[in-house]
């Protein structure tokens, strides 16, 4: 949920401006620029996690606790719209890796970034957030293909998959970090000063990006997000009802990224105490990862999906009747272990599923459904959440929406099996 793409080129070799790449990587470990762009993956993710996770309450709370005092149903929409714009463009950002280069591309998102991070100090009003939001999905979707893309460039085959799972651990470090400084500032200070400190590392990211990262040959083909490139995917049913049912969890897993910052708020719990929570799902996914990956490769994708959405679903069901921060760390822990087993089975499952020459796009076809369930997810669950009066049944509709996917996950495993007896 919080990892990169994974690009498609299979460039082994790369050339800056000033000189020769190197990836004969050997003992002698990794180039520096990949160092580089592991050091701004951290920084961009703890100082994005200083403020993002309590953005949802700084839109919704009471203007007297220094929030917005939006109604939830219209933070959901723009929280949909925002997710919606960065899809889109990356339907159009990917295939222009080749053709502009990669640090161009992080260089054309880093610099608006910094201007659209300091201004959500200063909205006021709903219209305000709703275009700065959605030009930061527009501007977001140019980094990822190019960082994905710049990784792919200077590593070997071989130790791709490594370096992107370093680079996803790297960033649920800045989760573990992030919150907690962001949850002690709330408590003494506005909302707003939380963007101001994400925007001196965003400022920070953006000089590592200028002056340590150079350009990698364009050469190939990166993960290029093109409608007419998924003819041959389509025909795959197997991998549709994956999508499909991907996308419903992500309407589900959503929920931690926004609609349970306010929720706690309204029961009581201080912001400080939801940071907690988001810096032991990060903490669980840096010290658990490696180990249950392990155990999902042992038992299969398709049963780690079963197992997955199950704790998906009673964690968030679990939320219907926590009142205080250890009932909700309960709930926080049994979905944070769905989450460590989902992610390592999503990719290894379309790995394995996908042809050779057409992995990108399997990628990619997958990357978007996950990316409309969760922007649906926002707009769903802040949609119950407005109009329930008791709004502690927001968590049994969710967890019961989970539930409601196992059997989907059942027939999924069961065609899984079948064609693999068959192949």
């Amino acid at each position: 949920m919080k990892g990169l793409p994974i690009a498609n080129s299979m460039l082994d070799k790369a050339q800056s401006g000033i000189g020769k790449i190197t990836t004969n990587l050997g003992f002698s470990g990794l180039p520096f620029q990949i160092y580089v762009l592991l050091a701004i993956t951290f920084v961009l993710s703890f100082g994005r996690n200083i403020s993002f996770p309590y953005l949802a309450i700084y839109l919704t709370s009471n203007v007297v606790k220094g929030g917005l005092g939006m109604d939830p149903s219209i933070v959901g929409f723009m929280l949909m719209v925002g997710g919606l714009t960065s899809i889109l463009m990356l339907l159009f950002t990917g295939s222009l890796c080749d053709r502009i280069g990669r640090r161009k591309m992080m260089l054309i998102y880093i610099f608006p970034m910094i201007l659209l991070t300091l201004s959500l100090a200063f909205i006021s009003t709903p219209e305000e957030f709703l275009l700065r939001y959605a030009l930061m999905g527009v501007i977001g979707a140019f980094y990822d293909p190019a960082y994905s893309a710049m990784v792919a460039d200077l590593v070997p085959p071989n130790r791709r998959e490594e370096i992107y799972g370093l680079s996803y651990m790297i960033a649920n470090v800045g989760t573990v970090i992030g919150p907690l400084i962001g949850g002690a500032l709330v408590v003494s200070t506005p909302y707003s000063t939380l963007f101001l400190i994400t925007t001196i590392f965003v400022v920070l990211a953006s000089l590592m990006v200028f002056f340590w990262i150079k350009e990698t040959n364009p050469v190939g083909e990166c993960n290029i997000v093109k409608v007419d490139r998924f003819g041959g995917v389509y025909r795959d049913k197997q991998f549709l009802l994956f999508c499909f049912l991907g996308a419903m969890t992500n309407i589900v897993y959503s929920q931690f990224y926004g609609l349970l910052s306010v929720y706690t708020e309204y029961i009581g719990l201080p912001a400080y105490e939801f940071g907690l929570l988001f810096s032991i799902n990060g903490a669980m996914v840096v010290l658990l990862q490696i180990p249950i990956r392990k155990g999902a490769m042992r038992i299969g994708s398709t049963r780690a999906f079963i197992i997955a959405q199950s704790l998906y679903a009673a964690g968030f069901a679990y939320f219907f009747f926590a009142r205080n921060f250890m009932q909700f760390l309960i709930g926080n822990i049994v979905l944070t272990l769905g989450e460590i087993t989902f992610v390592p089975a999503n990719n290894g499952f379309i790995a394995n599923l996908a042809p050779v020459d057409k992995r990108g796009r399997y990628m990619a076809l997958s990357g978007l459904f996950s990316g409309l369930g969760s922007s649906a997810g926002n707009f769903i669950g802040f949609g119950f959440y407005s109009v329930l009066q008791f709004k502690e049944y927001v968590w049994a509709i969710l967890g019961g929406w989970g539930f409601l996917t196992l059997p989907g996950y059942a027939l999924l495993h069961r065609i899984h099996k079948k064609r693999s007896n068959v192949l």
